[in-house]
Formats: structure tokens, C-alpha cells, sequence
């Protein structure tokens, strides 16, 4: 299973930053220092001093903290992700984000095993197009390897021109296990239709019904991938935004479960604005 850099606790190395404390505690040193400005006013232009002070060594200890960022794999981004990914052997697909970058590097790591196990055989297959959203590995028998592609293009289904993108690369002489038949096919793509009533709160803009479907689609487009369940509560939760007071979803009638080489496809969205309640 990759590891998921967003359940990693909070870096301690990374300060949590206040302008205030910062001017506090000039303060005190100053007070501790010489008594006689205990006194001062927040308009005495000593204290203004050290509020310029306080604000240059926020930058600067701001600064320390996105150069600690910078060398984190879950927090570095554009060029500074490039780098970090190269320590891996892992370079940027034209037009991947960064979040399919990290996914990747992490699956470096795992699958950097010449033994041919699931994360070797997927690394490659994620690596091989920038169009492969996700992939899934399985051995029906003793070298006996499918590998099930999901694309990021259209409803998810692979076409005959990405299978063979992977093929060329999982099948090279450096990739493949000598003893391995190895089986590049699209994954299974179960479409969903989904259909719900929606209740905004009486001072509600509309504006933020209309937004419900994108937002649905935005979030589904982030989180959902192969062997990912599409779950009824999931669906009311995208739904149930700031400003919504009820959602009933009629459509699905009931959580559409993935195995790990099917992925959900979102169809038509039918919401309807049923009307506003307290």
C-alpha cells in the first residue's frame, strides 16, 4: 500500500509564527534589559522600532520554514519537487502536477526492487505516460502479471494507443522479469448517476447550488481512483457545503463498491433545488 504523505504528522521542525509573540517577547527582553521603558505607550517610538524589527524576523524565520518545506517530500513543490524526485531516479511527466509527482516518488522507493513485485511492475506503468491516473497490479498465477490501466482522460477508460504507451515501457529487457508474461489491459470503469435533492438555508445565493456539481467533480476527480468505493455518505458530504441545509440523494441507491481493477465513473449529475429551509 503507498504511503499517504497527508497522514503524516506536522514537521516539528517547522515553527508556528506570530507577529505578536514575536513583538512580545522584544518586549520583554528589552523591559528585562532596561526597566525604564516597562512604561512604554504602543505609540512610543521605541515600541514602533521593534515592531519593524519583529516584522523582519517574521520573513525571515517565514523564509526558514519553506526552505525546511522545500526538502520535504510531502510539502516541496515545482522545481524544488523536480530535484527532490531526481534523487529517486523519478522525473517529471509533461504537465504532471505535483501531487502526481509525489505519489510517483513514493512508489519509487517501494517498488525500486528488481524482484518484479506489484510496486516494481506499477511504478513503471505510472512513470511510462502522463496520461495513466492510476494503476493496478495482480498475478493470477506464478509469473502470470496483469497490469489494469485507468487513464486521465474521458471516463477513465484506457485507449489502445495508452496500453501500448505502457506496454513499450513495462516490457523492456530493464523493467520485465525474465520469467514473466506480463498483460497490459484497461481497467474495469463502472459509471454512477447521481441524482439529489438539495434544501439551501433561506439566505443562501444561489450561486451556491450552481456550484455543487463542479465542486462534486472537482473532489471526485482528486480522491477517486482504482479500487475506490463510491459511498453514499461520501457523496452527501461534497454535497452538504456551507449554506446547504439538507441533501437527499436518490441516485445511487446504494454504495457502489470497487475491487482494486475497477474504477467509478461519475455520469450525469441531476440536483434539484427543492427548496429553503432553516
Amino acid at each position: 500500500m503507498a504511503l499517504d504523505l497527508s497522514s503524516l504528522p506536522a514537521p516539528g521542525v517547522v515553527e508556528e509564527l506570530s507577529f505578536e509573540a514575536i513583538v512580545a517577547s522584544m518586549i520583554r527582553e528589552l523591559v528585562a534589559r532596561d526597566p525604564a521603558y516597562a512604561a512604554l505607550l504602543e505609540s512610543d517610538p521605541a515600541i514602533k522600532l521593534l515592531e519593524v524589527a519583529a516584522s523582519r524576523e517574521l520573513l525571515l524565520r517565514q523564509r526558514i520554514n519553506d526552505a525546511v518545506r522545500a526538502t520535504l517530500l510531502a510539502f516541496a513543490g515545482g522545481g524544488d519537487l523536480d530535484n527532490l524526485a531526481a534523487f529517486y531516479g523519478v522525473v517529471r511527466l509533461p504537465d504532471e502536477s505535483d501531487v502526481a509527482l509525489r505519489a510517483r516518488v513514493v512508489e519509487a522507493t517501494q517498488g525500486s526492487s528488481a524482484a518484479g513485485g506489484a510496486a516494481h511492475y506499477r511504478r513503471f506503468a505510472r512513470g511510462s505516460d502522463p496520461r495513466v491516473k492510476d494503476a493496478a497490479v495482480e498475478s493470477l498465477g506464478p509469473g502470470d502479471v496483469t497490469i489494469s490501466i485507468l487513464s486521465t482522460e474521458g471516463d477513465g477508460a484506457a485507449t489502445a494507443e495508452l496500453l501500448e504507451a505502457v506496454r513499450a515501457v513495462v516490457l523492456r529487457d530493464d523493467v520485465r522479469v525474465l520469467t514473466d508474461t506480463v498483460s497490459v489491459v484497461p481497467a474495469t470503469v463502472v459509471p454512477a448517476t447521481i441524482s439529489a435533492d438539495i434544501w439551501l438555508l433561506p439566505d443562501t445565493p444561489t450561486a451556491v447550488f450552481d456550484g455543487l456539481e463542479a465542486g462534486l467533480r472537482a473532489a471526485f476527480a482528486k480522491e477517486a481512483g482504482l479500487g475506490w468505493d463510491l459511498t453514499r455518505s461520501w457523496l452527501v458530504s461534497k454535497l452538504h457545503v456551507g449554506g446547504v441545509h439538507k441533501v437527499e440523494l436518490a441516485s445511487p441507491g446504494a454504495d457502489i463498491v470497487a475491487n482494486g481493477t475497477t474504477s467509478v465513473a461519475i455520469g450525469s449529475v441531476a440536483l434539484r433545488l427543492a427548496g429553503r429551509r432553516r
